[in-house]
């Protein structure tokens, strides 16, 4: 492994307080892109934080919250993330189309404007490394301005966690895609 520490028994105790502290929250459990940052436990523990915010105290409700990240992560081509993330989406109500649509970008069909548009703006941001204008002042519309920052933040959040993945041989491709 390039980098990373996934054998708790023979991580430096600061790596073990950071893992066991990740461990003991929300997440129940170490998500691999935090094993892969170990090496840097203060990294690991801000990057860590930051996901957290995201996902148990942000602003998008948490159907929305699971296509943008499901968006970045086929538009990233991270199956890691996909897998760890699809039940969730699926459990938070997100159908089938929308789904597919994140895998693939095509969001043009969806009835669901919000979530046409989150797709939309990830898949552009993710793939060609910009926040798109009109696409942005779309999910402002769409969603409120706290929301729309929610969605700019994981649309370049998940693509660092899975740059993470890929760096410490944890990942691979989205299914399907």
């Amino acid at each position: 492994m390039p980098i990373g520490a996934v054998d708790p028994e023979r991580m430096t105790p600061e790596q073990r307080a950071v893992h066991d502290r990740i461990a003991a929250g929300p997440r129940g459990g170490v998500p691999r892109p935090f094993l892969a940052m170990l090496d840097n436990p203060g990294l690991a523990d801000a990057v860590q934080g930051i996901g957290a915010a995201l996902r148990f105290s942000g602003a998008l409700p948490d159907d929305l919250r699971e296509v943008a990240i499901l968006a970045a992560a086929g538009a990233y081509g991270s199956g890691y993330e996909w897998d760890y993330h699809e039940p969730i989406a699926r459990r938070a109500g997100v159908d089938d189309a929308t789904i597919a649509a994140c895998r693939s970008g095509e969001a043009t069909a969806l009835a669901d404007r919000k979530a046409a548009a989150i797709v939309a703006f990830c898949h552009a941001a993710v793939r060609h490394n910009r926040a798109d204008r009109a696409a942005l002042a779309l999910l402002s519309t769409e969603l409120g301005r706290a929301a729309a920052t929610e969605v700019v933040a994981i649309a370049g959040y998940y693509p660092l966690l899975a740059l993470f993945l890929a760096a410490a041989d944890l990942d691979h491709p989205v299914p399907g895609a």
